[in-house]
């Protein structure tokens, strides 16, 4: 049945590159939606052995659009996907322990600051920033947070930060001043 719709081919910029797609499209009523009427697009990319993918349906409630309208559309999450599975891999939302949405607050502020902190680092720092050490296969590439992540997690590790201690001069002990212990013998605790 998809074979006897009309089949439209054209470029698109899907993904951040010039693709080949082959759109089919339909106004029909999704069962899933009680009947709510939709655009169906089949969609279709041209690969490298120059075969067609197998077709993908994209569904969209305002039938308005037209079915290239629908890919475009969609292919802009690819830019939120990469975040999701930051959120995920990365961040550790998917292992959150904290029992109550103050302490689930806290800790997405302080990984969205020190997540912030390294894409804008990265960024400022290329010109200085050890990639030889680092990832000497990548000679004049781009410096990325992933790379910063990485040179900053071969500086601190082994670093005692679990043996520091409040501050012995402060009245507060929740006052957030630490003292690492020894930091004379630790060339990375030097200012």
């Amino acid at each position: 049945m998809l074979d006897t719709l009309p089949a439209q081919e054209m470029n698109l910029m899907l993904y951040g590159k010039l693709q080949l797609v082959r759109l089919r499209s339909a106004i029909t009523v999704a069962r899933f939606l009680k009947g709510v009427p939709v655009r169906a697009v089949w969609c279709e990319m041209r690969q490298d052995d120059n075969t067609w993918s197998r077709p993908r349906l994209i569904l969209a409630t305002e039938t308005e659009l037209s079915a290239q309208a629908v890919v475009e559309i969609y292919a802009e999450r690819w830019g939120i996907e990469p975040l999701f599975h930051n959120l995920k891999r990365w961040w550790g939302v998917t292992n959150l322990w904290q029992q109550s949405k103050g302490a689930l607050e806290l800790w997405m502020q302080i990984r969205s600051t020190a997540y912030a902190l390294t894409q804008l680092l990265a960024l400022k720092l290329w010109e200085s920033f050890p990639l030889m050490e680092i990832a000497p296969w990548r000679k004049g590439a781009m410096i990325t947070a992933g790379l910063f992540g990485q040179w900053m997690r071969i500086q601190f590790i082994g670093l005692p930060v679990r043996h520091a201690s409040p501050c012995a001069h402060s009245d507060n002990p929740k006052s957030g001043n630490f003292v690492m212990p020894f930091p004379t013998q630790d060339q990375r605790l030097q200012c």
